[in-house]
């Protein structure tokens, strides 16, 4: 893909929510679970535009990312509060049991008997491990409850426990 053809679909990796020093570093908070998407040379999109980073240092959990063509205080200062964007079809490698989240939320999530119990409305992202809510059912995205993920069929099998689903509706 041209650089400077901006995608169809936009992942947002990142956002800008300060500056760093004079020459033009950003503090940015990641909002992905591949840090390496961060690194120099990659290109990502801010304010509509591409860009390529050119020096990442990383603090604690927070990435101060240097980009070509902002060189100076006054240019990072532009760029607060901007989200930082990948082309969506730039997937990283997952390992087996690994998924995007955009690629499970609105998928049916069945029991194991076959029984539709809704779809899966949105992953938090919790210390320990995520959890999938269904409805007002929180599951915990751990093998115990999550038996199979097939993303061709856009089906989830769980195991919930008694009371996890309530049908006294």
């Amino acid at each position: 893909m041209d650089p400077q053809t901006p995608p169809k679909d936009f992942v947002v990796i990142g956002k800008v929510v300060s500056t760093f020093g004079l020459k033009g570093f950003l503090k940015v908070w990641p909002l992905t679970d591949f840090p390496e998407r961060f690194d120099a040379g990659e290109t990502i999109w801010i304010a509509g535009e591409p860009r390529r980073i050119r020096e990442v240092q990383w603090h604690n959990k927070q990435a101060r990312v240097r980009l070509e063509g902002v060189s100076r205080l006054v240019l990072a200062q532009a760029l607060v509060g901007q989200e930082i964007s990948v082309d969506a079809k730039d997937k990283p490698d997952l390992e087996q049991g690994e998924y995007m989240i955009d690629d499970l939320v609105g998928m049916k999530v069945v029991d194991e008997q076959g029984t539709l119990l809704g779809t899966l409305d949105q992953i938090i992202q919790a210390r320990a491990h995520d959890i999938y809510r269904v409805g007002e059912a929180m599951i915990p995205a751990v093998s115990e409850f999550v038996k199979s993920v097939d993303l061709g069929s856009r089906i989830i099998v769980v195991a919930p426990i008694p009371g996890m689903f309530d049908d006294a509706g």
